[in-house]
């Protein structure tokens, strides 16, 4: 074959194997400038580094704009935060910047302003005394444009009383357990994630990051989150519908 004739055609497949270009975001009036992360003893990780990590990779690409936030890491106390199980077991840990108790009464000052979004993951440990992260969403929910759940984290959305009447999910493995915390609540056994109005509830552990891609295309645009997949490698669940887990852990009304 004469590359006068070749050439054209593999340009032409070159064009079309072009690298992504970065889009830009249209929106930069009512992007959220204060995200916060509310933390536990034995919490999940994939909950909250997955879902993080979405988000750390989308203001790195966008660092040089006005939308790169404000970030503050809760707690009840200052100590670290473990994922293990109990003291001394593997796990990684977490260092608080705020308590809940510093933040709502007033008694650690910020210049970072109110939390606009905050991200609730799950773990063994919400199956533990959680009153301090219950009363902390249900303070601060009032306030916020959006509140992300991961897996049982929802069962600390559901105490608070801010899922009463709304469509949400949670961890299929924990089902019963998880939905027994919330008797008000439009729980939907099908589902990678719930978007129930400023609400976003997940599934299980690694749901958190299809939840968190949907978060961010319904925020800052489809295009920046389809980038952001394409950069981080991942392939996204675009079907929120789309969940085998409830019929694997034989949820009722799976489908």
């Amino acid at each position: 074959m004469r590359y006068s004739i070749l050439l054209p055609a593999l340009l032409a497949i070159r064009s079309t194997l072009a690298r992504p270009s970065q889009p830009e975001i249209a929106n930069t009036t009512t992007l959220p400038t204060h995200f916060g992360l509310l933390t536990f003893p034995h919490f999940q990780a994939l909950d909250i580094f997955g879902p993080m990590d979405v988000l750390n990779s989308l203001f790195m690409y966008y660092r040089n704009t006005s939308i790169v936030p404000h970030f503050t890491v809760f707690s009840k106390t200052m100590d670290p935060v473990t994922s293990a199980m109990t003291a001394g077991g593997f796990g990684q840990e977490i260092m608080p910047t705020m308590t809940f108790s510093g933040y709502l009464d007033g008694s650690s000052p910020t210049d970072k302003g109110e939390i606009d979004v905050l991200f609730v993951p799950g773990g063994g440990g919400t199956r533990r005394d959680m009153t301090e992260e219950i009363n902390f969403v249900k303070a601060t929910y009032p306030n916020l444009k959006y509140i992300v759940s991961v897996c049982t984290g929802a069962t600390i959305l559901s105490r608070a009383g801010i899922l009463d009447g709304r469509k949400a999910t949670t961890n299929k493995a924990a089902w019963p357990w998880a939905t027994s915390t919330g008797p008000n609540v439009d729980w939907v056994p099908t589902a990678r994630w719930v978007e129930d109005g400023n609400i976003i509830s997940t599934s299980g552990v690694s749901a958190g990051i299809d939840g968190t891609y949907a978060f961010v295309s319904r925020v800052y645009g489809e295009e920046v989150a389809h980038f952001l997949s394409l950069a981080l490698e991942y392939n996204r669940e675009l079907d929120a519908h789309h969940d085998p887990f409830g019929k694997i852990w034989d949820v009722p009304g799976a489908t």
